[in-house]
């Protein structure tokens, strides 16, 4: 009776294994024609999210985002690179390089996004941020500083950049590598998306091995 138990066992394995290599490029994900040039510590595999805090789809993504990261951190460093939409959507994103250059994202990424979808506050100017930024800590006069400094304006640029590079068309969309562009629409939802994410880092990772 131990083949029983045996091909039992491979019957188990097989649809598990088969499903870690289900995902196809120009189907579940796109393949760069030209490679973008990727900005993480050697050994790492660059994991970039294009993001608008006005987006309630980035809101919703950031908790799986967050529980990816935790799982794949040690193989994975995750940039963000918020995108500029539409004129509303500028702000928002200099908000982010501002709080970058301050080094304070890791306050702030969260607390913003809580603001606008959770609190319903009307963020849309320099102030109005800068109350938000205050509130995690962040002196108001250094993020008016930062927010018109030449940094922060070359940070909006450089993001602009690689989102068309990334051929970014809608939010969020999540880069891997410099080589690979994973969005909702081609994963087939906001899970689904992270498996991707988590299976070209895994590919990544091991191909550099």
């Amino acid at each position: 009776m131990k083949w029983m138990g045996y091909l039992l066992a491979v019957l188990l394995v097989t649809p598990a294994a088969g499903m870690a290599q289900s995902f196809q490029a120009g189907q579940d994900y796109q393949v760069l024609d030209e490679p973008v040039s990727t900005s993480v510590d050697d050994g790492k595999v660059e994991v970039r999210e294009f993001f608008s805090y006005a987006c309630p789809h980035c809101n919703t993504f950031k908790p799986r985002m967050d529980s990816l990261m935790d799982e794949i951190g040690d193989r994975a460093e995750l940039v963000y690179n918020p995108v500029v939409f539409n004129q509303s959507w500028e702000p928002l994103a200099r908000a982010y390089h501002a709080a970058n250059a301050l080094d304070k994202v890791d306050e702030t990424h969260g607390a913003i996004f809580q603001a606008i979808h959770g609190d319903n506050r009307r963020i849309g100017d320099a102030d109005a941020i800068a109350a938000v930024m205050a509130e995690q800590g962040v002196d108001e006069e250094a993020f008016h500083d930062a927010w018109d400094s030449f940094s922060v304006d070359s940070a909006m640029r450089r993001a602009e950049r690689s989102a068309r590079a990334h051929q970014v068309r809608a939010t969020p969309t999540v880069g891997v590598a410099g080589k690979y562009v994973v969005d909702v629409r081609n994963a087939g939802g906001q899970e689904r998306m992270t498996e991707i994410i988590r299976y070209l880092v895994d590919k990544e990772y091991n191909d550099a091995q």
